[in-house]
């Protein structure tokens, strides 16, 4: 990307003035004071950037609506046409892509909040990350029921913990799951609801972010998923508050921190790079710091959260 480019799109961003505004593309904020006045992007300059970047959210105008797209609302939208044409269909897409499409969502639903919740705005920004109330965010009906049935899948009768029905937007999630999988799911139908054109019913096994080993277009509603509900800078804010790095590595220190005795001790519970970050992502206090735990804080499993945090390279071994 050029520079001056890069530095149309952080204009862009800054004109918002809200948390989403300013990301860049790997979670870091620009460092330009929000009050500084900057020239709004010609028509042909937005034309040119969305054409470079392959993206259609490349450029916001100056009042933070995004050019040709409907504005969407909880309480009455149809955005069915949209959702459709938002993201032409590819074959693949790459991390940063889909990290991007995530922060326009959030960023949508910021601009959109006193629709989207009116007088009870959270005050948490993690309770913003409510894949249900993104759904009908962009249109679609979303309804959690006692049972979606079973179906035959790798040989063994599963569950199935959510459907998709793109031709009539309906999203339906199984209550017989626990929350984070419900969470999850919810996220990933998300996913293919914003990414994949196909219509007619999609049947889900039970998604909970630990085991991706599926085909590409399963895959990146998995990531999707992962991106919507544990933002990268959002996680590594909160890691850094609680655990005092940006790079948890065990020691002495750490392991005397983490209630764990001595290094020798914590290694021996912790012999792989994955056990280290389960124990992280379940850990309740740290340093005499006692806290909700990153899983619980952000509604995923253990393993969504450990698998999440070696993402972002906060756990060595």
């Amino acid at each position: 990307m050029s520079k001056s480019l890069s530095k149309r799109i952080t204009q862009s961003r800054l004109l918002l003035s809200n948390p989403y505004a300013y990301l860049d593309d790997f979670g870091g904020y620009s460092a330009l004071p929000q009050h500084v006045e900057l020239a709004k992007p010609s028509n042909e300059e937005i034309t040119r950037s969305r054409r470079l970047m392959q993206d259609p959210y490349a450029h916001l105008d100056e009042s933070g609506g995004f050019s040709a797209i409907k504005t969407c609302s909880l309480l009455h939208v149809d955005a069915r046409a949209d959702v459709r044409q938002e993201i032409p269909e590819r074959n693949r897409r790459t991390p940063i892509e889909l990290e991007r499409q995530v922060r326009n969502l959030h960023r949508r639903m910021w601009q959109s909040k006193n629709k989207i919740w009116f007088n009870a705005i959270p005050s948490n920004p993690i309770d913003m990350l409510d894949p249900i109330v993104a759904l009908k965010f962009i249109g679609f009906d979303c309804d959690l029921v006692e049972t979606l049935g079973q179906c035959h899948i790798g040989g063994q009768l599963t569950e199935i913990a959510g459907t998709i029905d793109k031709s009539s937007a309906k999203v339906r999630i199984s209550r017989q799951f626990q929350h984070n999988i419900r969470s999850f799911t919810a996220a990933h139908e998300l996913g293919h609801a914003i990414l994949h054109q196909t219509d007619g019913l999609h049947r889900d096994r039970p998604l909970n972010g630990e085991t991706i080993s599926r085909n590409e277009i399963e895959m990146e509603a998995d990531k999707f998923a992962t991106f919507f509900l544990m933002p990268r800078k959002l996680v590594k804010n909160i890691f850094e508050k609680y655990f005092l790095t940006n790079k948890f590595a065990i020691d002495e220190a750490t392991a005397y921190a983490l209630g764990q005795g001595d290094s020798v001790s914590l290694m021996s519970k912790c012999k792989t790079l994955r056990q280290l970050s389960k124990m992280l992502a379940n850990a309740e206090q740290y340093n005499g710091l006692h806290f909700t735990s990153l899983a619980k804080q952000f509604r995923v499993s253990t393993d969504a959260m450990a698998i999440r945090l070696e993402e972002l390279e906060l756990v060595v071994l």
